[in-house]
């Protein structure tokens, strides 16, 4: 086994974590899985932080005894209706003649992300929808293209500072690094969707107990994303008391 990779996904009625395995030839294998009952969350934000920490412990608890290993890095997902995403456009200057390299999509996805947001808000991801090479739109893979001018139409992905600040903060309690906080519609929608599903255009509903994560695909990448402050808990919620 070459690299080792953990996930975490906490979540308002189950935390969730998975400590996994890649080989030389990209085969992913399952070496541990905890998952414990919530606590401490409330719509996929973390409300009381004590309570928070000891339940993520005890997910990890669980993966780390299957697998016989500490988890030290992990990608942890993030959601919660403090998610919002905010279409955005960056352009930068190639050069003559030049071919377009990795550097300079980094730079338009930097331009990209040069918006004006609160405060109080950080920026999570910056996915790229699309690119403009010259006057030529809807590029998906730009790098090797002769240009003089790069465009790209991104979403940034912002959230809510102190809701992510906590979760990170439950995080950290049980030293473990964040490899990267990754949006969680975006997780579900790499996780169950087909490249074919993805490029003709689909939506992803994914219903949690506390919130619904919305993910539209289209023309093979992300296209939109929003967090619903609904989820099945409410549903049931709304049923028992109907019904007595």
């Amino acid at each position: 086994m070459t690299e080792l990779i953990a996930g975490l996904d906490v979540g308002t009625t189950k935390i969730c974590a998975v400590i996994c395995a890649i080989d030389d030839e990209d085969q992913v294998q399952v070496l541990g899985v905890g998952q414990v009952r919530s606590r401490g969350m409330r719509r996929g934000v973390v409300v009381n932080v004590a309570e928070a920490t000891a339940a993520i412990g005890e997910a990890v608890e669980q993966a780390e005894r299957a697998a016989q290993m500490p988890m030290q890095r992990a990608y942890v997902g993030i959601a919660g209706a403090h998610i919002v995403a905010i279409p955005s456009r960056g352009v930068v200057a190639v050069g003559r003649g030049r071919s377009i390299t990795a550097e300079d999509v980094e730079r338009a996805l930097e331009a990209a992300r040069a918006i004006a947001i609160p405060h109080n808000r950080e920026i999570i991801h910056t996915l790229p929808r699309s690119f403009t090479v010259d006057e030529q739109e809807g590029v998906r893979d730009p790098i090797g293209m002769v240009a003089y001018r790069l465009e790209v139409d991104a979403q940034v992905i912002t959230g809510a500072s102190t809701s992510v600040q906590n979760l990170i903060r439950c995080v950290q309690a049980h030293g473990i690094e964040i490899e990267e906080l990754v949006l969680q519609p975006l997780a579900s929608g790499m996780a169950v969707l087909t490249s074919a599903e993805q490029e003709m255009g689909v939506a992803l509903a994914d219903i949690g107990g506390g919130t619904t994560d919305i993910a539209i695909f289209l023309d093979g990448t992300l296209w939109h994303t929003v967090v619903l402050d609904v989820g099945g808990n409410h549903i049931t919620q709304d049923v028992a008391i109907g019904l007595r």
